[in-house]
């Protein structure tokens, strides 16, 4: 099944969600990447046991992407 062809009512939005946790320098950060039928991608994240860390939204052309860019601002935050 190809879920980007599926047909979608009105209002509706579908997308896949690709769920990953990071370790660094001892913070366990859960991190999300959506995936949408129209081929963008946006990341974002949280500390795990501190929901009020908060890691801004990121925008990418793949997955990767988005979690390089997110990566890279949970390391700018360590410094």
């Amino acid at each position: 099944m190809d879920w980007k062809q599926t047909q979608i009512p009105a209002g509706g939005k579908l997308f896949k969600v690709h769920n990953f946790n990071f370790l660094f320098k001892g913070v366990n950060f859960h991190l999300e990447v959506d995936e949408f039928s129209d081929g963008s991608f946006t990341a974002h994240g949280e500390q795990a046991n501190d929901k009020s860390n908060v890691i801004e939204s990121v925008n990418g052309k793949s997955i990767d992407d988005c979690l390089s860019s997110i990566l890279k601002k949970i390391q700018g935050r360590a410094k």
